[in-house]
């Protein structure tokens, strides 16, 4: 199978080259073979409609042509039309065989590729898009390997053996087929192109629409405390211009499909005028004439097929280019070998700079150290880079500058392995599989015995959630867990940390998403990890503050403004003191109703 890391060139790319990208050896055979036996179908079809010409002289003059007489031209069509099933059967089944290899390694190959990116390359919106892809949108492009690459081979095929018999029979009639033909071909590649055109136009009104009707949605609260639920000017700018681009979508398509009907019509009706006067003249016979606008209304269907064709193999683009992006996504540098960790649990950042972008900074020239078996908090305003912090332990990016070391190691010189089996994380957003509330927590340690996943899930707080769902334990959580709530997926979430008992334990805000019932469980659960690991806790609750051994806040430029225990930064600390006091009044909030 092709090496997702060979493909280098990011650059449009020939769609045949495209396929074979994501095709395994024996794929990439059986598509080569395939394309090769519908050139030949595509031959053997153009033959057998050339081979009514000189059948159609014979019956009309009772004179044999080119050797042979109406019963050898009669058997002659019937070998090319037992040839034609016979290959075009064959290739059904290397085509088939193909279009399959292609779904299967294309699945392979992007998995291999994700696999390799760094986690800070995964993002809501790519997520979406990788579903999409892997879903369905690789099924479509499968298509175009069963259906729409051989429909345009074949087609090229026999229109080429058509044209050239033409010209070998009788050059008149092969010069009315090589003049009108190429004006048919611009009328429909025209015809697609406004089509094309007017579609993208119209997507985009749509996708405003639909990304206006999320936001109204995601609104209602303050649309309703404001008194505006009934009516969201942007929402309905956006429905209106969706209806207008229908609206004109209807017309032109219309006119677009009318002038690709004209064209393949202009073709016939142009093919029988002139064929028709060089019957009048005498120079071809009434019924060669007959056979020739029967292969010239074959000859348009064919187009037409093309054309079809065309529309559909560029719509396959779309998923060829995704996965090419993911092929050609860069990915973080990694090594194969374990390397030896003199501080296990320890966490030390060695004056880190790192930014999302040359213009975006987040830290600079930061340095933090996190001894091993200790809890450390870090706290500050949001951007300040509380949450990159966290990413860049874990790898998502690499650093532009400075060391990140966990156990004493540079996080660089160690293979992916080693660092996720050194770490546990709890982050803002928790994906669920789409399986079982028990298997989700013990995954993350596959040869735990029940009773470990059972006293992490109790811990967390999960035997609440077990308890009211339907199925108990077995119940599926849905896909990402949408079954779930954003607190109870951050409790399944926990329980895997507590049942995975990595040296190093990453939170992000763990408690921001949980209500105060069931806040007692994360500090619980808080407690428990740091008995056996260092935790790093990025949270606005203080009680999980105040139990830290260490705080750190940063000063929102890139570095630490002050760090301490709890009782030293409240009397000292001017940062801290006012981020305990403007958290203090925050949960002395309360809304009131006159």
């Amino acid at each position: 199978m092709t090496d997702a890391h060979t493909v280098e060139n990011p650059v449009p790319t020939p769609l045949i080259r495209s396929y074979r990208e994501l095709m395994s050896v024996s794929g990439n055979r059986a598509l080569s073979t395939a394309l090769t036996l519908h050139a030949v179908t595509g031959f053997f079809e153009g033959l057998a409609l050339l081979a009514f010409l000189p059948l159609a002289q014979t019956l009309g003059t009772g004179e044999s042509a080119w050797g042979m007489t109406t019963t050898g031209w009669l058997i002659s069509l019937g070998v090319l039309a037992v040839l034609a099933f016979v290959v075009r059967y064959v290739e059904a089944l290397v085509g088939y065989r193909a279009a399959g290899d292609f779904i299967q390694s294309a699945h392979r190959t992007i998995g291999d590729a994700l696999a390799k990116l760094p986690l800070g390359w995964f993002d809501r919106r790519r997520a979406g898009g990788i579903s999409s892809l892997v879903s369905h949108q690789f099924m479509s492009a499968g298509e175009g390997v069963a259906h729409l690459l051989p429909a345009l081979v074949s087609g090229f095929s026999t229109l080429l053996t058509v044209v050239a018999g033409l010209w070998v029979f009788d050059w008149r009639l092969g010069l009315i087929i090589t003049v009108l033909a190429p004006l048919t071909i611009l009328l429909l590649w025209v015809s697609q192109r406004i089509k094309k055109a007017i579609d993208a136009r119209t997507h985009a009104a749509a996708a405003e629409v639909s990304s206006r009707i999320v936001e109204f949605a995601a609104c209602q609260p303050a649309l309703r405390a404001a008194g505006r639920s009934h009516g969201f000017t942007p929402l309905e700018d956006a429905a209106a211009e969706d209806a207008r681009s229908q609206y004109r979508s209807l017309w032109i398509s219309s006119g677009a499909l009318a002038l690709g009907a004209v064209s393949v019509q202009l073709l016939v009706t142009s093919g029988i005028i002139v064929s028709g006067l060089l019957a009048l003249d005498g120079a071809l016979p009434p019924l060669v004439i007959v056979a020739f606008i029967g292969i010239m209304l074959r000859f348009a269907i064919t187009l037409q097929n093309l054309s079809n064709s065309v529309v559909g193999i560029e719509m396959g683009r779309i998923p060829l280019r995704q996965a090419r992006e993911i092929l050609t996504a860069e990915t973080l540098p990694e090594i194969e070998t374990a390397s030896p960790l003199p501080t296990p649990g320890e966490i030390e950042f060695d004056r880190v700079s790192f930014g999302y972008s040359p213009e975006t900074r987040v830290l600079e020239d930061f340095s933090m150290r996190i001894p091993a078996g200790t809890m450390t908090a870090v706290v500050g305003a949001s951007g300040s880079g509380k949450s990159t912090a966290a990413s860049l332990i874990a790898r998502f990016w690499d650093v532009d500058s400075g060391t990140v070391r966990v156990g004493g190691t540079d996080i660089r010189d160690m293979p992916t392995s080693q660092l996720m089996a050194q770490l546990t994380m709890v982050f803002q957003d928790v994906y669920l599989f789409n399986d079982s509330l028990w298997s989700n927590i013990a995954m993350s340690d596959p040869e735990a015995t029940d009773a470990e996943v059972f006293a992490a899930a109790e811990l967390a707080g999960v035997t609440t959630i077990a308890e009211v769902l339907p199925e108990g334990w077995q119940t599926v959580v849905g896909e990402g867990g949408r079954s779930l709530s954003g607190g109870e997926r951050q409790r399944v979430s926990i329980a895997r940390a507590l049942l995975k008992k990595a040296p190093i334990v990453l939170f992000d805000e763990a408690t921001s998403a949980l209500d105060a019932e069931n806040e007692a469980n994360v500090l619980r659960s808080v407690d428990a990890l740091r008995k056996t690991s260092t935790v790093l806790v990025i949270a606005h609750k203080l009680e999980t503050v105040r139990r830290a051994d260490h705080i750190v806040v940063l000063d929102g430029a890139g570095g630490i403004a002050e760090e301490g225990t709890h009782e030293a930064l409240f009397t000292s600390g001017r940062r801290y003191r006012d981020f305990w006091d403007r958290r203090a009044a925050a949960q002395g909030w309360r809304l009131t109703a006159t």
